[in-house]
C-alpha cells in the first residue's frame, strides 16, 4: 500500500483530471463539506461505516477509478493504528444478580438513543438526502418491468386489466450553462441552452435520448433514481435511457 494518505491520494487523482469538488458534488449529491473532509482525512466529520464506503464508491465512479480498489485502500488505511477499546471497569456497586442484565440493557439503550440524537442533529440533512436517493434506487430495482413475451402473471394481469405501462419520468438539473437536447420516444422535447439552477422534467413511455455539450453541466434522475454522468467532465456526451435502466440501483455508463 502507498505511504501517501488516502485523502491526499484521492485529491491528486481529482486534480489530475481537472475536476473541482463542486462538480463532484453536483454529480454525486455528496456535499462539498463531506468531500473536503475525505480529502483531508478528517473521518470524524463523516457519518462513518457504510455511508463512507458509499461516498467513496460514488467518487471513484465519477473519476473513472476502480471502486473496489479504492474502498479497499480506504478500509486498510483506517484499520491501521486504531486504538483498541478500553476494557470496561468493573462495577463496585453490588446489586442483586437478577437486576444486572436489566441494568445493562437500559444502559445500552440510553447510549444508542444519545448517539442517534447527536448523529441526526449533526448529519440529518445530508443523511436524509442520501438515504432517500438510495431508497428510490432500491425500490426501482426491486420492481423491474416484465420482459416482452414472458407470459408471467404480471404480464397477464396487466394485459387483462388494460393497465398502462409505468411512465418514465426524467428530471434534468443544470449546474452550469450548456447546450442540451432531449428526445422522448423519438420526438425532440427540448433543444436549447440551460443555465445554472435550471430544472426540467420530461415524460416518456419507453425511451429518452439525452445529449449535452458539457457532460458535467447536468445531472439526471430517472423515476427518482440518480444516474451517473453521461460523459467525461468538460466533454460532450450522450446517453439512451430505457426502462431497463431502472433494474440497477446505480446505473453504469450506457
Amino acid at each position: 500500500m502507498s505511504s501517501t494518505p488516502f485523502g491526499e491520494h484521492l485529491r491528486r487523482e481529482r486534480e489530475m483530471r481537472g475536476v473541482s469538488l463542486d462538480e463532484i458534488s453536483a454529480a454525486t449529491r455528496i456535499s462539498t463539506r463531506f468531500l473536503e473532509a475525505i480529502e483531508k482525512d478528517q473521518w470524524d466529520q463523516l457519518p462513518g461505516g457504510v455511508f463512507n464506503r458509499g461516498f467513496i464508491r460514488s467518487i471513484a465512479r465519477f473519476l473513472g477509478l476502480d471502486e473496489d480498489s479504492l474502498v479497499a485502500e480506504y478500509a486498510l488505511g483506517n484499520s491501521n493504528g486504531a486504538p483498541a477499546p478500553a476494557a470496561a471497569p468493573k462495577a463496585r456497586n453490588r446489586m442483586p444478580r437478577n437486576w444486572q442484565p436489566a441494568a445493562g440493557s437500559v444502559i445500552v439503550i440510553v447510549l444508542v438513543l444519545a448517539g442517534g440524537i447527536f448523529g441526526w442533529h449533526r448529519y440529518g440533512d445530508d443523511l436524509s438526502a442520501w438515504i432517500h436517493s438510495r431508497y428510490q434506487a432500491v425500490r426501482a430495482a426491486g420492481k423491474p418491468a416484465p420482459e416482452p413475451g414472458s407470459g408471467g402473471p404480471s404480464t397477464a394481469t396487466a394485459a387483462a386489466s388494460g393497465a398502462p405501462a409505468q411512465v418514465l419520468t426524467l428530471k434534468l438539473q443544470a449546474s452550469k450553462a450548456a447546450n442540451v437536447k432531449v428526445s422522448a420516444d423519438g420526438k425532440i422535447v427540448f433543444d436549447g441552452a440551460v443555465q445554472p439552477g435550471d430544472t426540467r422534467q420530461f415524460d416518456a413511455q419507453s425511451q429518452f435520448d439525452v445529449s449535452a455539450g458539457d457532460s458535467s453541466a447536468i445531472t439526471l434522475d430517472l423515476n427518482g433514481q440518480a444516474l451517473p454522468a453521461i460523459g467525461s467532465p468538460g466533454q460532450s456526451g450522450s446517453v439512451t435511457l430505457t426502462r431497463n435502466d431502472l433494474k440497477s440501483a446505480v446505473g453504469g455508463s450506457h
